[in-house]
């Protein structure tokens, strides 16, 4: 296929690391996030592409909120323990009959703001939305949001996913 031509000009876009917060009914939520990006000033607007069958997708859709922890390039570890899917059973070729649903903010510092998504204690910086709309995207649905609040907590150099050697793309 011709479109898979492009997997290394995709493989070499790169991208801020990011942790979102979440919350639903079964509680806060957080992942690891890439793909992520401002898409307007006034008002500030944000897109945020999840895939579709995303534990935090499902949380959106039915609080219309989220958090956006924006990490330090000395959080390596910590982002590497939200890669892992809150469901054990998403992960193919894992057997996890009965296997509980993860808690991946169980130790780690953090504290809820306005909307009620979590704010971690080591991000850099962090802000609030509000979804405004949402379009389907192939395996993903990108989901467009106004930022209602924000603000630094500590200083450092922003984690890219370059700097982790990954790659979300292709």
């Amino acid at each position: 296929m011709p479109e898979e031509n492009a997997k290394p000009a995709l493989d070499l876009m790169n991208y801020g690391m990011y942790v979102v917060g979440s919350r639903g009914p079964h509680g806060l939520n957080v992942m690891a996030a890439h793909w992520l990006m401002q898409v307007s000033f006034k008002p500030r607007i944000v897109a945020l592409s999840l895939e579709n069958d995303a534990r935090t997708l499902a949380n959106i859709r039915e609080t219309r909120v989220f958090s956006v922890n924006i990490m330090g390039d000395d959080s390596m570890k910590l982002i590497a323990s939200f890669l892992q899917p809150s469901d054990p059973r998403k992960v193919i070729g894992r057997t996890t009959a009965g296997a509980p649903v993860v808690d991946k903010l169980a130790g780690v510092p953090h504290k809820t703001m306005a909307t009620g998504c979590p704010v971690l204690r080591d991000a850099l910086a962090w802000f609030e939305c509000e979804v405004e709309g949402g379009l389907p995207a192939g395996d993903h649905t990108i989901v467009v949001a106004r930022v209602t609040d924000g603000g630094q907590i500590n200083h450092g150099t922003p984690l890219r996913d370059d700097d982790l050697g990954w790659t979300y793309s292709g």
